[in-house]
């Protein structure tokens, strides 16, 4: 379990004005990648998401076991608890750690950041749901790509690893380096794969300050 120190600390909090719209949606989504990207180089974060592994008893060099460890431990301990009113709230992947809830951006940047710690590559995907509003994006979540293959994992919804919310619209953004690059926009769609994982990864094995939705 990651230790924090004890003392009182008062987060630091920064004030950025995204335009209105599709543009404010696409801005944000851009700072979504950057604190994914930010969190995988936190020390804290890779080591919570190595406690995770043997928490669950995952094998080394067990890509699938690893993403299942980390996506059921995010749906489970995370609270889906939604921003300040009328304020667009992003926590970095540290706080998200200490708070244990938040939206789906939150979960978005703490998976997604836990798993860019431990090797794992992570894309973006926006979903939209007004046919009247073509590629208008309301809901965010990352995909993991295990072995050439991109695994959905939406953490906000009691559905498995794999499981895609059936949006009209979507948009696919890759985290590089230094930016987040669009790479393309497809009609949306909804799945239900199923994924065997190791069978040690049972509802036991769960953090102490487990939270429920």
């Amino acid at each position: 379990m990651v230790r924090f120190c004890p003392r009182v600390v008062v987060p630091r909090i920064c004030v950025v004005r995204v335009p209105a719209g599709d543009a404010g949606t696409l801005e944000t989504a851009r700072l979504i990648g950057g604190l994914v990207r930010e969190g995988s180089k936190d020390f804290y974060v890779r080591q919570k998401a190595i406690d995770i592994f043997r928490c669950f008893r995952v094998r080394p060099k067990d890509r699938l076991g690893e993403v299942s460890a980390l996506f059921q431990w995010v749906r489970r301990n995370v609270r889906y608890t939604r921003d300040i009113w009328q304020v667009e709230t992003l926590h970095t992947a540290r706080r998200l750690l200490e708070l244990r809830a938040g939206d789906c951006d939150d979960m978005t940047i703490l998976l997604g950041a836990m798993l860019m710690s431990t090797g794992h590559p992570v894309r973006l995907v926006l979903a939209g749901y007004n046919p009247g509003r073509p590629h208008a994006y309301s809901h965010i979540y990352p995909e993991v790509n295990v072995r050439g293959r991109w695994i959905a994992l939406d953490s906000t919804l009691p559905h498995p690893m794999g499981w895609q919310p059936r949006a009209l619209w979507r948009r696919v953004y890759e985290i590089a380096k230094e930016e987040l690059k669009c790479s393309h926009k497809i009609p949306g769609r909804g799945s239900s794969t199923t994924f065997r994982t190791n069978p040690t990864n049972s509802p036991a094995a769960t953090d102490s300050h487990r939270s429920r939705r």
